[in-house]
């Protein structure tokens, strides 16, 4: 993607626009596939690992937390970011325990000094972050039983700062609701009818955020899941009241 074009696509998605986002998403899926196959040394395919829905979460972010006035380059920016998450995930496992420091391009000295900071960073956190990448893991798992992935929370995640703490006070209402907690985990299916009369949202909506409000009230109803909150970036609109 040309520089005055992906600036002006990261500027559009950071200031809500959905369909710049996906775009910018879609054209770079081949770029995460590549940067994340260099990181774990070996090749990765979309079907099959889970390190690229890791990445693809990776980016997301990045998009949101770039700064173009910061001095580096977005696909700097990138990389490290989704080393960063790849190592919280990975740490534990043996076979990610040889993961390379060195930047993927050694001629890019901005990105080695942004890829080299990182990754000392990361090894020096305490071992908490190893019961982290095991609370990811199994939430993924939980997830994948109501057909629900990191890929698909990528895709509906609210983009509007609005439309997101809706999202969440429905999911808030979902989760301190035992009897309507049971119906999702036993028909693993949001109960709309029920939801639209205790929240008043209007069942379209529902049904567009229901993998995003399944995931965030299973996130809040399930204590082992408690530390995911500043990973799915909900702490601070829960600090807020809501």
């Amino acid at each position: 993607m040309q520089e005055k074009v992906l600036k002006d696509t990261l500027m559009s998605s950071q200031n809500g626009d959905t369909l710049a986002r996906e775009e910018l998403i879609r054209s770079h899926k081949a770029f995460i596939a590549k940067v994340s196959s260099k990181i774990c040394s070996r090749y990765l395919t979309w079907d099959n690992d889970d390190e690229l829905s890791i990445a693809l979460l990776a980016f997301n972010e990045a998009i949101d937390t770039f700064d173009s006035h910061g001095g580096a380059s977005f696909y700097s920016f990138v990389q490290m970011v989704i080393r960063r998450r790849l190592v919280d995930y990975f740490r534990k496992e043996g076979k990610h325990q040889h993961l390379s420091l060195s930047p993927l391009n050694p001629e890019d000295e901005e990105l080695s000094r942004y890829d080299l900071d990182a990754s000392q960073d990361l090894f020096q956190e305490n071992e908490n972050q190893n019961v982290f990448a095991e609370v990811v893991e199994n939430y993924v798992r939980v997830l994948s039983v109501y057909k629900v992935t990191l890929d698909d929370l990528v895709k509906v995640s609210p983009k509007h700062k609005d439309s997101k703490q809706t999202l969440i006070r429905v999911a808030l209402a979902l989760s301190n609701n035992p009897r309507l907690m049971e119906h999702l985990k036993t028909h693993k299916l949001l109960p709309i009818k029920e939801l639209e009369l205790l929240t008043g949202l209007k069942r379209k909506a529902l049904e567009k955020g229901r993998k995003y409000i399944i995931a965030l009230a299973l996130n809040l109803s399930e204590p082992e899941f408690y530390s995911l909150k500043n990973f799915m970036q909900i702490s601070e609109e829960l600090g807020e009241g809501v």
